[in-house]
């Protein structure tokens, strides 16, 4: 008798509440969670690549003597993105101009308190523009307001003085007869008034004024050497009847008390042992943004070869075919009653090659924006000048050698 063998299958039945898992999906499971951590990691780097990228890096603000504010914003941005989205200071935004780091012209488009700029594979853009909504007026006091995230600076018109100031300045000095002053982050509030000269009753009252904010300095423990020997001075000419020189000395003994109290708020840097702590986040936007460049560099190429074929036309290329500008000694010549503001304006627009922005008139000679266009429409009266509207701007042009004639 022969015994037969067979095999059965033997189906283990587990206990009731059990949960039977192939080994196969745990291994599934194990190989994915690494990828599904990475994509998120990804989005978590590239919003804060967009936040490092995007704060700005230089902050500048001229307060011209008319109430209007130009605006300086300079911020690295990221090469791979199509787009830069920055909010502007104030509601209403006039002679917007955007550069990229070449100095080339961005397109760009404003929708409410945004700008949105093309940066057509720019790491870095500039970005100038005026508006009347930083400054208010009450009385003779005219008040400057911002909230900034970052530092700045602010540049005052010339014969100001402050009479009231929010924040602690980082630094504060005179340039050209304008109070430049450093201030932290934050919301701050200026308060500033322009100085009439030349009688007594100004004279004691800056002189009243100085006293006054030197003594509050004292009784906090500033001392003020510098200051109150400048105010001596003003006490000395005011007495001798010279009572322009007394408020222009009273006033400069404010600003050195000013900068007295600035100097003595600064820490020591002299210690070995002081040093300026790193921040690891400054560390930590290099390295993310080179993950991000890695991870996007595909699409990246794309963009750019797709951006980079669109020919952007910079400021000397814009009406240079076939363009001689005259020179000035012979705009002289035939404009021998030309005042000598004028004269420098065609100087500088002919050292640029023969054609200047608007922008850059006012950004150079800090005139108003009224007063640099009436000075603008001057010459275009004598047929020195046409003004052209390219990209929103005003490109001023001197006229060819045979429009002067």
């Amino acid at each position: 008798m022969y015994q037969e063998y067979g095999t059965t299958e033997i189906q283990e039945v587990l206990p009731e509440g059990m949960l039977f898992v192939r080994i196969n999906c745990i291994l599934t499971t194990m190989v994915r969670a690494p990828v599904v951590a990475a994509c998120f990691l990804l989005l978590t780097l590239s919003s804060f690549v967009q936040y490092a990228v995007g704060s700005p890096k230089i902050l500048d603000f001229t307060i011209y003597a008319d109430g209007t504010t130009h605006v300086f914003y300079q911020t690295d941005v990221d090469p791979q993105s199509p787009d830069f989205i920055f909010n502007v200071y104030g509601n209403s935004i006039e002679n917007l101009v955007v550069q990229d780091e070449n100095g080339t012209l961005l397109s760009s488009k404003i929708n409410a308190n945004t700008v949105t700029v093309a940066t057509l594979g720019s790491s870095m853009i500039k970005v100038d523009y005026d508006t009347p909504d930083l400054i208010s007026k009450n009385g003779k006091t005219w008040s400057f307001h911002v909230n900034s995230p970052t530092d700045y600076s602010i540049l005052l018109p010339k014969n100001t003085v402050i009479v009231g100031m929010s924040a602690s300045p980082l630094n504060m000095q005179i340039v050209d007869d304008q109070s430049l002053i450093s201030l932290p982050s934050g919301s701050s509030d200026i308060d500033y008034i322009f100085g009439v000269l030349g009688t007594s009753q100004t004279a004691t009252l800056a002189i009243q004024k100085a006293q006054d904010f030197i003594n509050t300095l004292n009784s906090t423990g500033v001392k003020t050497p510098m200051a109150l020997a400048k105010l001596e001075e003003a006490r000395s000419d005011f007495n001798q009847g010279k009572y322009s020189d007394a408020e222009s000395l009273a006033n400069s003994a404010k600003n050195l008390a000013l900068q007295e109290q600035t100097a003595i708020s600064k820490p020591s840097t002299n210690s070995s042992d002081d040093h300026i702590p790193v921040s690891p986040l400054d560390n930590l936007s290099i390295y993310f943004l080179i993950v991000g460049i890695v991870v996007a560099g595909i699409a990246g190429i794309i963009i750019m070869k797709k951006t980079r074929s669109n020919k952007i036309i910079t400021s000397n290329e814009i009406s240079n075919n076939n363009y001689i500008p005259p020179e000035k000694e012979m705009i002289y010549k035939l404009k021998p009653e030309l005042r000598q503001d004028d004269k420098e304006i065609i100087a500088f627009i002919s050292e640029k090659g023969g054609q200047v922005y608007e922008s850059e008139l006012r950004k150079k000679f800090l005139m108003p924006r009224t007063t640099m266009w009436r000075a603008v429409k001057r010459l275009e009266r004598e047929d020195i000048v046409e003004i052209e509207k390219v990209d929103q701007q005003n490109l001023i042009k001197l006229r060819k050698m045979e429009d002067q004639k």
